[in-house]
Parts: structure tokens; C-alpha cells; sequence
């Protein structure tokens, strides 16, 4: 008798907002003006690189976000259901989801954003708003198809510098895993698992939310967050 384990997955979930194209110009347009009228963030050149505070749940009063931050809470709960099966409970339980940080950032004239992972939580996102259409985007002469993309690291890459690499260990080599950045693509990440905004160059700006979140189990009485859904 066989048995075949596999103890450490890594859940990364992909999920599109069907609002998108509807929601995405407006998104664009005040993230844009927040960005003209930002009074103490004024040093260096905004068009290349901006990034704002990271309380746009508290900022921004609009039904459309609050139709977003609702489509962000259920793909954080959905993914961290799979990422949890046969760890969590078998009956199905309440999650209290807090939106622990909101903000987004404008790129351009090939900024990146180097290898990083985020702390204080458990789960990550990043969505796309806006960027160069898929064929304007990786006609770049030097980017091509990785011109904005999102790169993820394997958590064993710090592993792989001093690893013996034969045919039998194949599957560790492929280290990394690149997302084009979609408009409308949410993907949710273990906030541990490295990763890095590839640079970008092009016609549109590369405009993204990102957000940081805990996800707990709720209890009579508890009330972490703003946003949650179970």
C-alpha cells in the first residue's frame, strides 16, 4: 500500500471582477486625481512611480468600491478555504475578514518594484485597473511579454542556489510563476510567498490595488474589520 502526501502547498487564487470594464475607468480616474492632489507625497517625478496611503477603505465613498471591496473579501475567503482544506474544520464556519491595508499604485517609465513579501497578515492581493492593451504591452522592445507582470518566487528559491538538480527533482526547477496583468484580475496570495512587479513601460499607465487582510474564525461577540463574509 502506497500513500502519496503533499504537506505544503502553495494556494494562489485567480479570480476576474465581472464589474470591470464598467468600474475600472472610474477606479482610474480618481485614483489619478488622488494621486494630482496628494499634498505631501510631492518629491521626485509622480508620473514614473506613485503610491498611496494605505487607507483607501476609510477614503474612498462610492457604491462601486464598496461593490469591489465585496468581490475582494469573497475571493480572499474563497481562496483561503481551498489553501485550508483538511485543516480547517469539516462543517463549514464563520470567517470574520479584516481589510488590514488598502492602496494603489501608478508605474511607468519602467519602474519596478523589486522582491518583497508583506507582513502583519496572512493573505495579499493585487488587481489590475489598468495598463496597455495585452499586444501594445509585450510589443516592447526589451520587456516583451513580462512588461508589467506580476512575478512570484517558489518558497523554496533561497533553496535552489546551493541544490543538487537532476531529472528526479524537475518539478523545483520551474522556480517562478508570472501573471500578465489582466484588467479586472484579482489574485490573492499568501502574503509570505516573495514576489515583484516587473517593469513597465507604455502608452497607458500600469494602475493596481493592493491589499493586505487577516482572516479569522468568528466568535459571538468578535468584530475585527470592516469587511467580512463568511
Amino acid at each position: 500500500m502506497s500513500e502519496h502526501l503533499e504537506p505544503w502547498k502553495t494556494s494562489i487564487g485567480v479570480h476576474m471582477f465581472e464589474h470591470a470594464e464598467k468600474i475600472n475607468p472610474l477606479f482610474d480616474r480618481i485614483f489619478k486625481t488622488m494621486r494630482a492632489t496628494d499634498g505631501e507625497n510631492r518629491t521626485g517625478d509622480l508620473t514614473c512611480f506613485y503610491a498611496s496611503q494605505d487607507d483607501l477603505i476609510n477614503r474612498i465613498k462610492l457604491p462601486e468600491w464598496n461593490d469591489f471591496l465585496q468581490f475582494a473579501v469573497a475571493s480572499l475567503r474563497d481562496t483561503a478555504r481551498v489553501a485550508n482544506e483538511g485543516v480547517w474544520p469539516a462543517e463549514q464556519v464563520d470567517l470574520q475578514i479584516g481589510i488590514q491595508g488598502i492602496w494603489f499604485q501608478i508605474s511607468n517609465s519602467g519602474v519596478s518594484h523589486d522582491i518583497h513579501t508583506h507582513g502583519n497578515c496572512s493573505w495579499s492581493g493585487v488587481y489590475v485597473v489598468s495598463v496597455d492593451s495585452e499586444e501594445t504591452r509585450c510589443q516592447h522592445p526589451v520587456y516583451r511579454h513580462l512588461n508589467g507582470a506580476t512575478r512570484f518566487y517558489s518558497p523554496l528559491f533561497e533553496r535552489l542556489g546551493g541544490a543538487y538538480m537532476d531529472f528526479g527533482n524537475a518539478y523545483l526547477q520551474n522556480s517562478v510563476v508570472d501573471f500578465d496583468p489582466v484588467p479586472g484580475r484579482l489574485i490573492v496570495f499568501p502574503s509570505w510567498l516573495p514576489h515583484q512587479a516587473m517593469a513597465y513601460e507604455g502608452s497607458s499607465d500600469r494602475v493596481i490595488v493592493s491589499f493586505n487582510a487577516s482572516i479569522h474564525r468568528k466568535l459571538d461577540g468578535d468584530m475585527l474589520g470592516r469587511y467580512s463574509n463568511t
